[in-house]
């Protein structure tokens, strides 16, 4: 008993406590009691959500980045304490992951022992006077994360998170972090007086981040809701001595934000929480205020777009209190300048004005401030590193990749994410989950670079080597792979909450409409493969941007198919995503509590490297499981992309620049939504002989070239591997194909090979002879085959376009001239062949618009060439 209550009265000494930090006046000067009317000013800067960009630098493009930047904004800081006598310096979280530095610095080259986090060696040169955590800061751990910030000379302060004691009781429960601190300082008054000023700050996260992490943080910390976090402290720090609260918080702001529920963007309700004098906030990396009402993020607006009541964009307050968002990145510096008076005894504030002041002009397109060369120097080895670590080579690919159109077409970016989950999950359940090898799997992928933080946040990899930065730029966050159990119903709810991000378009209207929701964030746009769905826009949205309802009874999703047949609601699968959605990230509906099948420790970022690494050569493309359904009438319809999008846009028959931008720098586009896209996915709907197994363990039912793969195989034309794999994504050799060719057209050897690199004893040599006899090949030169080179799709066409001719008896022409962007780099050998296998449909081009004449071809495009060269019609 004695024990029990030394224990409670511990824990409550702990909750309690709050470190009193005072700054001295400089000079020997002493504070003087001011008398009542006296007034003063004082001016608080916050930066936030600065993700680990210290320097103006895109270590996915390896080139300059002017919007982002902490090095800058350090001196936006400096012209502020130099306007203003009187200042406070925050930051408000979301400092240690988001760019390759942080990944480096955490799990490639953590830090160790005394070194500081190069966040740190920037931020203690600027003179922060208090900071508190994001919820990325919980990304590796709440061991790295206490390491990390060991390094900072400033204080951090967390009020609702706190030590899991698992007793049950609330009541006693303890911080894990100090939930405020009192700041003294000494400030002059408007009479040039020194005055005491206690400044109290409160620090708040949102308390998802025991969802979004919890691996790390499960059974270790607890969280609580934002508002009555802040009612249980603000009293506290009252009586503490507080002149002054600032509610320092990591969450956004959302005008459907409700209090007591753990609301994730829940400043609106804690706007109206008694006692708070000022709110620095963040998360969503906007930025608030905005020079002026048109430019103010639509998060902050009705659906009609006029400013919410209770916002303020002029004074930049919420609720009538003071508040400021600073974006991200360092693109911004927040400040709240506070008129104080002092009445009846205490300081109040009389007035207030926030503004933001940005590192870049986007309407001069130049930066308004240099970079800090101290900052600079003290970060230049760990930005140095990052660099050679992000160029580490990991593969190859024969076409550009790009997110540009991610938002309303299905894109390769998103696609090559989701086929490397896929094959992470199958394999994994093949090797230890016999009992769900019956399971389809199907995989869930978002273009997280589609514009978020502004018009130069898109992934643009060309054609050519791949590296590390690549699979960070295809895969932007620090998320660990999970797959779960879900039935077909959740399916379709869940991609019905992802299509909120599309507003609602009115066939009977002819001006111009926008097709993309601003407030529903890029990285909840979840495209599933593995099924094949249209996205009907001419309804309204089912799930607003939050997840709660909007419309019950509409349903945007159509033609939701799996197998070539309507998803069964009550069937079972297997989906593979990260850790963020699975925990119940976004809100999606039927996803958070479903049975994990894989709770995986692996990054997603890594699976997709890992994918890269095997195939050594990828052909990025898109099936097209996904579209818009076609709207009726003359409709016109508009996105925003980044202006850079305009070339890519020239090669495709749906998509135009408009040539005209908005004012946040984002190039307008029109999208034709007339056009029905058809899925290159095969309809897989088998005979009844067929086994529901797949033929070879790595392609399963669900893979796009199954249905080609499985009927080659059983027709006796291709082969695996070995007796069970058939590697997919393996490249082909000419004596591959050209073994294919013989006998898929029943080619009969009666001579030996013509080449001298083909030795009788090759398993190819009677293909490749048979297939030289009647035409269907030729040599690399006049008596070399190169058998074990990889074949071209350029080669292949003109091989396939012999065997249409051997099928119809006599030469084949093509119905249509060549279309692709890239046909002048067709050899002139092969551009005839390229174009009968064109039109005939038996290869298509590239999603971009180009035929990849010089590209390569996997085994799985190979079965399909094959199949279509059979089905195609000679006539």
């Amino acid at each position: 008993m004695r024990h029990n209550l030394q224990h409670l009265l511990h824990k409550t000494f702990l909750s309690s406590l709050a470190l009193t930090l005072t700054v001295l006046p400089l000079g020997g000067m002493y504070a003087a009691a001011a008398p009542a009317g006296s007034t003063m000013k004082l001016r608080i800067m916050e930066t936030t959500d600065i993700h680990t960009n210290l320097l103006s630098y895109d270590y996915y493009k390896s080139s300059a980045a002017l919007t982002v930047g902490l090095a800058r904004t350090a001196n936006l800081v400096k012209q502020a304490r130099q306007e203003a006598a009187n200042t406070l310096l925050v930051d408000n979280g979301d400092l240690i992951q988001g760019t390759p530095l942080g990944t480096y610095k955490a799990l490639v080259s953590p830090i160790k022992g005394s070194e500081i986090h190069p966040v740190y060696k920037a931020m203690n040169l600027m003179g922060y006077d208090a900071a508190t955590f994001g919820n990325h800061e919980f990304n590796y751990g709440l061991d790295y994360l206490e390491q990390a910030i060991q390094g900072a000379n400033f204080p951090y302060v967390n009020a609702n998170v706190y030590v899991d004691d698992k007793d049950g009781n609330p009541d006693n429960d303890v911080n894990k972090y100090s939930p405020y601190k009192i700041i003294t300082k000494s400030y002059k008054d408007e009479a040039g007086g020194v005055q005491t000023l206690k400044i109290g700050v409160l620090g708040l996260v949102t308390p998802q981040i025991t969802e979004w992490d919890k691996s790390h943080l499960d059974g270790k910390v607890i969280t609580k809701d934002i508002v009555a976090t802040a009612e249980k402290f603000i009293p506290q720090m009252r009586a503490a001595g507080a002149d002054l609260i600032i509610a320092m918080t990591h969450s956004g702001f959302s005008g459907n934000a409700q209090p007591y529920v753990k609301a994730e963007d829940a400043i609106f309700p804690l706007s109206k929480v008694a006692g708070i004098d000022a709110i620095t906030f963040s998360h969503t990396h906007k930025v608030f205020p905005a020079a002026d009402e048109k430019s103010l993020d639509v998060l902050f607006k009705d659906a009609s777009g006029k400013i919410l009541p209770g916002v303020d964009n002029a004074k930049g307050t919420i609720n009538g209190v003071p508040a400021v968002q600073a974006g991200y990145g360092g693109s911004n510096l927040g400040l709240i300048d506070l008129t104080l008076e002092k009445s009846e005894g205490k300081w109040k504030v009389a007035a207030s004005q926030s503004s933001t002041k940005a590192i870049y002009d986007a309407v001069a397109k130049k930066s308004t401030v240099d970079a800090d060369q101290a900052i600079v120097d003290a970060v230049q080895a760990d930005h140095e590193a990052t660099i050679a670590y992000a160029n580490s080579p990991i593969g190859t690919t024969t076409a550009p990749i790009y997110s540009y159109f991610g938002l309303v077409q299905d894109d390769p970016s998103v696609q090559i994410v989701t086929t490397a989950q896929k094959q992470y999950v199958e394999k994994y359940i093949a090797a230890n989950l016999p009992q769900y090898a019956g399971i389809p799997v199907l995989s869930v992928g978002a273009p997280f670079k589609a514009g978020r933080n502004g018009p130069e946040e898109y992934t643009d990899i060309p054609q050519g080597p791949l590296a590390i930065k690549s699979a960070g730029d295809l895969y932007l966050y620090d998320n660990t792979l999970k797959a779960i159990l879900v039935k077909g119903s959740v399916v379709k709810e869940w991609l019905e909450m992802s299509a909120g991000k599309f507003n609602q378009i009115d066939p009977s209207r002819t001006e111009a409409q926008e097709l993309l929701n601003s407030s529903f964030a890029v990285y909840n746009f979840d495209i599933i493969d593995g099924v094949t769905y249209q996205v009907d826009v001419t309804k309204a949205a089912k799930y607003k941007p939050d997840g709660s309802v909007n419309d019950a009874s509409s349903s945007r999703i159509i033609n939701l198919q799996y197998n070539g047949k309507a998803i069964d609601p009550n069937q079972d699968f297997i989906m593979a995503t990260n850790n963020y959605r699975a925990s119940g990230g976004g809100n999606f509906p039927g996803v958070k509590g479903s049975k994990y099948i894989i709770d995986s420790p692996d990054e997603n970022r890594q699976i997709l490297m890992d994918y890269i690494t095997a195939s050594k050569t990828i052909n990025p493309s898109a099936d097209n499981n996904w579209s818009i359904a076609p709207v009726p009438g003359n409709v016109k319809v508009t996105f925003t992309s980044s202006p850079k999008a305009e070339v890519y846009a020239k090669t495709t028959d749906n998509i135009a620049y408009t040539g005209q931008m908005d004012d946040k720098g984002f190039g307008i586009f029109s999208l034709d939504v007339s056009k029905s896209v058809t899925p290159e996915v095969p309809v897989t709907d088998p005979p009844a002989e067929q086994p529901a197994i797949p033929v070879f363990t790595d392609v399963p039912v669900t893979h796009w070239a199954a249905g080609y793969i499985n009927k080659l195989a059983e027709d006796k034309i291709i082969s695996g591997k070995t007796a069970d794999t058939f590697d997919p994504n393996g490249l082909v050799t000419r004596a591959e194909f050209a073994s294919l060719l013989t006998k898929a057209l029943k080619l009969k050897v009666n001579v030996s090979s013509a080449f001298t690199d083909v030795p009788a004893s090759a398993w190819y040599a009677g293909a490749v002879a048979a297939a030289h006899e009647n035409k269907l090949v030729s040599g690399v030169t006049a008596n070399t085959f190169a058998p074990n080179q990889s074949i071209t799709r350029e080669q292949m066409a003109v091989m396939v376009k012999q065997g249409l001719d051997l099928r119809a008896g006599k030469i084949l022409t093509a119905g249509a001239a060549l279309h692709f962007s890239d046909s002048a780099s067709i050899s002139a050998w092969a551009t005839t062949a390229v174009a009968v296998a064109a039109d005939k449909k038996i290869i298509a081009g590239r999603t971009d618009g180009s035929f990849a004449p010089k590209a390569t071809a996997t085994r799985a495009e190979a079965a399909k060439v094959i199949s279509n060269l059979l089905s195609a019609s000679v006539k």
